[in-house]
């Protein structure tokens, strides 16, 4: 069964690829000779022209992270594994897809800015610095979060802070050799791969005992603030690359496992549409499954880095569309190894790291292992999605008060990091007296959250379309999917907390501003096709 799974998800995405993608380049006009922002601009800090191999690991390590690994896994243990694998197939084909595909062409359109500038220009200028709000303060949320999570990881598992220091001094040199050196890629690609591997062995011998939660944090921040102002190429684009090496491995190795293996699901194939008081189903199988399907967090992305690096418009296909189907694949192999683990048992990143090692031990790897190497290699994710947000919320700010040059990178991402800096250490104290952490206090708001801002993002693509006469019947299906799904869960949401709570208060915001952002586009849609106005 897990065999014959895996690979029909391969065969479907694969298809997937070579057809839908080729429809989508054709049906949206992807134009080889267009000039890219990133050759157009080619400021060397931010817009930098990218190989496509290169440009892959970056995109795909950012949007990726545990986000596959931890939603499915989750969905799996509550939903069962069938609707769990449905959507994860179907969505990273038919809505994931084309909302990564969407978001990075959009932009390349409009010289590399964010979804939020596309929107501004298409529906209006209130609702565009709605949705960048909307959008700033997301992320400074998710610096937040991952903030914490990192610090957190940091502190409990000592091998993961020496092994993340490692990578980062291994990616800072592969920047420089592959910048600077002229040596072809063919060499220096596997060397700095095998340097970088060394860094779980080094974190394992020598693992950072006793540091203070304070003190990492610092560092953490002072990292992040590193990694945001340096030119791309020299720190994220290839510490990005390098990390998504480990998701290639643990997926290759431990598919070639789980063929050697085999086996069937130890969970069940479906449980039930209402397991538990406000979880359905529907809605909250398509907010759980995020990464892996349809996460709004792509767009930014797509939007962000990666559309300022694209050397070329055929790009869009290999590198957002790919990535995309490569993370449900990843998604899939993360519903295997909670299928064999019987159920999620320690956490999602626990399951899947035990999961990983049964296939990696078909092949002869001893399970201690193959635990360590999934556990460390997930780990670090953390920090790769903290430096990316720190990078893509320092853009937002620079277009909300239109903002360029030298001090808005170096004042700029000061201010992004002050915030999530002070937060990172309040609390909150809930109605049963439990304190809590803040961004503990509204993490249920965050899926809702992360998949109204995918609703929004389509929504702008069908507006995108229809200014140029294109037919965007492929793309308003999925648009309405994405807005019904998150808009229900956050009405479930104000109907348990209440309208009053600061849970039910937020949610009600957001129901608002999602549905704000829909009708004003939806009088775009509707109304007559009239000349283009904007640079196509």
């Amino acid at each position: 069964m897990l065999v014959s799974l895996l690979l029909l998800s391969a065969v479907l995405l694969a298809v997937a690829y070579r057809f839908y993608g080729t429809f989508l380049e054709r049906r949206c006009r992807i134009e080889p000779d267009r000039e890219t922002p990133a050759c157009e601009i080619n400021d060397g800090v931010d817009y930098v022209p990218t190989r496509a191999s290169v440009l892959f690991g970056h995109h795909f390590s950012s949007i990726a992270g545990a986000g596959p690994i931890v939603g499915p896994i989750i969905a799996a243990s509550v939903f069962g594994w069938f609707p769990t694998w449905m959507w994860i197939i179907v969505g990273s084909i038919f809505v994931g897809g084309v909302h990564d595909f969407g978001s990075t062409l959009m932009s390349l359109r409009y010289r590399g800015r964010s979804i939020t500038a596309t929107c501004r220009n298409l529906i209006g200028e209130t609702t565009g610095k709605l949705f960048l709000i909307f959008v700033l303060l997301a992320l400074v949320y998710v610096i937040v979060v991952f903030l914490d999570l990192t610090v957190a990881g940091f502190v409990n598992q000592p091998a993961v802070a020496t092994s993340s220091g490692w990578f980062i001094f291994v990616a800072l040199i592969f920047g420089l050799v592959a910048r600077k050196s002229g040596i072809s890629y063919k060499i220096v690609i596997p060397a700095f791969v095998v340097l970088t591997y060394l860094g779980l062995w080094i974190g394992v011998s020598f693992p950072a005992i006793g540091v203070e939660k304070n003190i990492w944090m610092g560092a953490v921040l002072v990292y992040c603030y590193c990694a945001a102002i340096l030119p791309v190429g020299v720190l994220m684009q290839p510490r990005d690359f390098l990390s998504a090496t480990f998701l290639y491995a643990i997926m290759l190795i431990g598919l070639v496992g789980l063929v050697v293996r085999g086996g069937n699901f130890e969970l069940p194939a479906y449980t039930s549409f209402h397991p538990s008081d406000w979880s359905y189903m529907v809605p909250f199988l398509f907010i759980t499954v995020a990464c892996g399907a349809c996460s709004g967090f792509h767009s930014i992305v797509s939007s962000g880095t990666t559309s300022k690096q694209l050397q070329t418009e055929c790009d869009v296909k290999k590198i957002s569309y790919g990535a995309m189907l490569v993370e449900g694949l990843l998604a899939v192999f993360a519903l295997a190894c909670v299928g064999v683990s019987g159920g999620m048992e320690g956490g999602p990143v626990a399951t899947f790291a035990r999961g990983s090692a049964v296939f990696f031990g078909a092949l002869g790897v001893p399970q201690d292992i193959g635990l360590t190497f999934a556990t460390l290699a997930v780990s670090t994710f953390l920090l790769t999605t903290l430096d990316t947000c720190t990078r893509l919320t320092r853009f937002l700010l620079e277009e909300l008060f239109d903002w360029r040059g030298a001090s808005s990178r170096y004042l700029g991402t000061f201010l992004v990091l002050a915030l999530p800096a002070a937060a990172a250490f309040g609390t909150y104290t809930a109605p049963d007296g439990t304190v809590l952490p803040v961004w503990k206090a509204i993490w249920p708001l965050f899926g809702a959250t992360n998949q109204l801002l995918a609703a929004l993002a389509l929504i702008t693509f069908v507006v995108f379309l229809k200014h140029r006469r294109i037919a965007f019947g492929f793309a308003i299906v999925p648009a309405a999917v994405m807005v019904v799904m998150p808009i229900a869960a956050l009405l479930m949401m104000v109907f348990q907390h209440g309208v009053f709570s600061m849970l039910g208060g937020i949610a009600l915001a957001m129901v608002l501003l999602g549905l704000y952002v829909t009708v004003m586009s939806l009088k775009f849609v509707m109304a007559p096709a009239v000349a283009e106005a904007v640079r196509a």
